[in-house]
């Protein structure tokens, strides 16, 4: 009976361990980086997940590791076979949302400037997968909110014309730095920091 209980015992001490392990990559480690599938309905979401993808392959590369464009999707490499790497990186999903709050304008003269509080929300998907199994180790959902002050229109008018013009890409601007912050943060999680 007690030898029956020594080894439910060193059964229990030696399995518990090996669930417990958590794959972490280190500096030097090579990582691809996956391209995004073609699954986007919204050129938006597309255009994020690209962003956060390219920061992504800067932001690790500063951390210490040897990543590199993999030029393949994970569903291709699936199918192909892996690569020469220790783990992959693939963007998900991308989700970008911002709007105007609150904003004012004013005129003197001829001219108009119209400024307004835009709220830019950038979240993402980023999945970690060994590199020789494909397996997915870590999953992170993560966001960022970028708020700011920012010049949306322009008007100049004189005695016989008038002209508007909007400045969309300030607010295109105000994602790129959520996306941008997302990459980073995709990267520290990853490096398990």
């Amino acid at each position: 009976m007690a030898m029956k209980r020594l080894i439910v015992l060193i059964t229990c001490a030696m399995t518990v361990p090996a669930f417990a392990i958590t794959v972490t990559p280190h500096p030097g480690d090579r990582i691809g980086v996956l391209q995004i599938s073609d699954r986007y309905e919204y050129g938006s979401e597309q255009t994020v997940a690209n962003t956060v993808q390219r920061g992504l392959h800067r932001e690790l590369r500063s951390l210490g590791f040897d990543t590199f464009d993999a030029r393949t999707t994970y569903d291709d490499l699936l199918r192909n076979g892996p690569q020469n790497a220790d783990y992959y990186v693939e963007v998900a999903s991308g989700h970008a949302a911002g709007r105007p709050v609150g904003g004012v304008g004013a005129g003197v003269g001829g001219v108009a400037v119209e400024v307004s509080v835009v709220v830019a929300r950038v979240a993402a998907e980023v999945r970690l997968y060994d590199g020789r199994t494909l397996n997915l180790i870590e999953r992170y959902d993560l966001a960022q909110n970028n708020t700011a002050v920012v010049p949306i229109g322009i008007g100049i008018a004189g005695r016989s014309i008038w002209a508007a013009i909007m400045l969309p890409f300030v607010q295109y601007g105000q994602f790129r730095s959520a996306a941008n912050a997302v990459a980073h943060q995709a990267a520290l999680r990853i490096a398990g920091q």
